[in-house]
């Protein structure tokens, strides 16, 4: 079967699946309250071949960018898959619960544990965007190195925009969230190891039913052992544009991004067109990182961005991943250039500034 290509409701259950212990079925949600400088994710994949699923949220602002000292912390690695569950439909033992309100409609997910409370409910703006192929037909390059294709299984992978509203309640203060709102969903074996040297980025804004954007720009022009990371131009192969409420595939485009002394993303500039001949030109200030190991080999520096396109100013987010071979690497670089690093915390004055 391979990749599949149509939007599909059945996809919001588990699929059948192949022997591969890795076979995952995977979703994450974002969230963003800008006025605080936070962000916010709660994702969760299930490999049922190990009876295990990986799930939790983490929220942070500029006050703790690494798992053990940002605001809050619960993404849980080691939890059995209850009976009964379902993708969208489960209760488990960390307290994270969804239940789906309506398939690839909406959503509603509730948490409480260690301090920190929430109840959400995330809506669809517009309908799902599959990942699969670029403009030409061909399988995209980065999305490749996620899901692995196998056999007679189905296999995909979406970007869903829509919005978030409810609240968070963190240490006995309670939070109102109103803000647009990543989906994502994909499903395939997701090996812990990727198989190839993975960069990339994946930034996204959504401002209402009638404006956003959902970009994929892996680095794949230049080989792992050719590539600086610093003062690239990394290509554009998928993504959505929407423009006066109407989506349409991006066939192309480019991203530059401008890095710190430790090569977190300061600032970076879009330009892409889609399949309409609509020009996106977007210029994105970090305000704030949280260092994220996922998926045991990769580290990824999320961000809430403050982005400016199509005439308005508006608060998005930004994925910018690496797998740590390319890291390690990199900050051997960095510390021949710069011992200071060793030395440099955040508080210090010459530290990346925090989006001011």
């Amino acid at each position: 079967m391979g990749w599949t290509d149509r939007i599909d409701v059945a996809d919001e259950h588990w699929h059948k699946r192949s022997d591969d212990p890795y076979w995952s079925e995977n979703t994450l949600f974002g969230f963003t309250v800008p006025e605080r400088n936070l962000c916010g994710f709660i994702y969760w994949y299930w490999r049922p071949n190990m009876n295990l699923v990986v799930a939790g949220p983490a929220v942070w602002d500029h006050t703790g960018e690494d798992v053990y000292n940002c605001l809050y912390y619960g993404w849980d690695q080691h939890l059995a898959i209850p009976p009964g569950s379902d993708m969208y439909d489960f209760t488990l033992s960390n307290s994270l619960s969804c239940q789906m309100v309506t398939p690839q409609q909406e959503y509603h997910i509730t948490y409480d544990r260690n301090g920190f409370t929430f109840d959400l409910t995330w809506t669809a703006m517009a309908e799902p965007h599959y990942m699969k192929l670029t403009k030409s037909g061909e399988e995209d390059p980065g999305i490749k190195n996620w899901v692995a294709k196998e056999g007679d299984f189905s296999v995909g992978h979406y970007e869903h925009a829509g919005w978030f509203r409810g609240w968070i309640e963190l240490e006995g203060e309670r939070i109102e969230i109103d803000c647009g709102a990543l989906r994502d969903r994909g499903w395939g074996p997701r090996h812990a190891d990727v198989k190839d040297p993975l960069r990339a980025g994946w930034p996204y804004v959504f401002a209402s039913p009638e404006s956003g954007w959902h970009l994929y720009d892996p680095q794949t022009t230049l080989a792992f052992e050719d590539d600086p990371i610093e003062g690239t131009t990394e290509t554009v192969t998928t993504g959505f544009y929407i423009r006066d409420g109407v989506k349409a595939q991006i066939v192309g485009g480019t991203r530059r991004a401008e890095r710190g002394r430790d090569g977190r993303v300061l600032r970076q500039v879009i330009d892409a067109v889609d399949e309409l001949g609509r020009e996106l030109h977007a210029e994105g200030q970090t305000m704030n990182w949280l260092k994220w190991p996922i998926n045991s080999d990769i580290i990824n520096w999320w961000s809430l961005v403050r982005w400016e396109y199509d005439g308005q100013v508006v608060y998005g987010e930004d994925q910018d991943f690496m797998n740590f071979r390319h890291y390690r690497r990199y900050w051997r670089r960095l510390l021949a250039k710069d011992p200071g690093l060793l030395h440099c915390f955040p508080d210090s004055p010459d530290y990346p500034p925090y989006g001011k």
